[in-house]
């Protein structure tokens, strides 16, 4: 799994603020309501400890935008809710709440929206972080268990996991990020934020951090 210094945490934190602050400017003018978005956590975990978090939540399913990328490093993005708070976000985007089951095409369509817009924030500024392009797939909605959404194929690969809180008027909404990388894609996440800090420092040499 990736370990990362201090400094190196930091900065990544510190990129995936600023994608969800331009989403959430995006969000709040097509809502006619503010919107604030924050990322105040990024660990990484594997596939399993990713999905158990969403399983241990009283059982909730929950709904997933996934959106495939590659370049420098390449994945899968998902942008998971657990199901009040996948609701929730249906109310904010079309004014009403329906069971997560009943879900008509136009509201996964609001679902699918948030999650194009919050992924593609977080993919442009890892673009413009690293200096290189990301190609993207078209984005597709899951709706299951934790380990449905993240899927049995991932489930010993790595996840790049950000926990994003969504501030409106009068309430709060919790949702994730998840990166599922392999391991060579965790090397070129690590060496692109040494390139960067590198950058930063004029020239300065990046931290060393070790990979188990």
């Amino acid at each position: 799994m990736l370990e990362l210094t201090d400094l190196q945490q930091d900065a990544l934190t510190e990129l995936f603020n600023i994608s969800v602050g331009q989403a959430a400017s995006v969000m709040s003018k097509m809502v006619n309501e503010e919107v604030t978005l924050s990322v105040p956590a990024v660990r990484f975990m594997n596939g399993t400890e990713a999905a158990d978090i969403f399983d241990n939540i009283g059982n909730q399913r929950v709904s997933s935008v996934c959106q495939r990328f590659s370049g420098t490093f390449s994945g899968e993005a998902l942008l998971i809710f657990p199901e009040d708070s996948s609701l929730e976000i249906v109310r904010l985007m079309i004014g009403k709440t329906i069971p997560l089951a009943q879900l008509t095409e136009l509201e996964q369509d609001a679902l699918t929206e948030v999650g194009n817009i919050i992924l593609n924030a977080c993919l442009c500024s890892l673009s413009d972080f690293f200096a290189q392009h990301f190609d993207t797939g078209m984005p597709c909605l899951r709706i299951g268990s934790g380990a449905d959404v993240i899927g049995e194929e991932h489930r010993n690969e790595p996840v790049l996991f950000l926990h994003v809180r969504f501030t409106l008027a009068e309430r709060s909404v919790e949702g994730y990020v998840a990166f599922l990388m392999n391991l060579p894609s965790l090397h070129d996440l690590r060496a692109g934020i040494d390139h960067f800090l590198a950058e930063l420092n004029g020239g300065a040499s990046g931290h060393e951090t070790g990979l188990e």
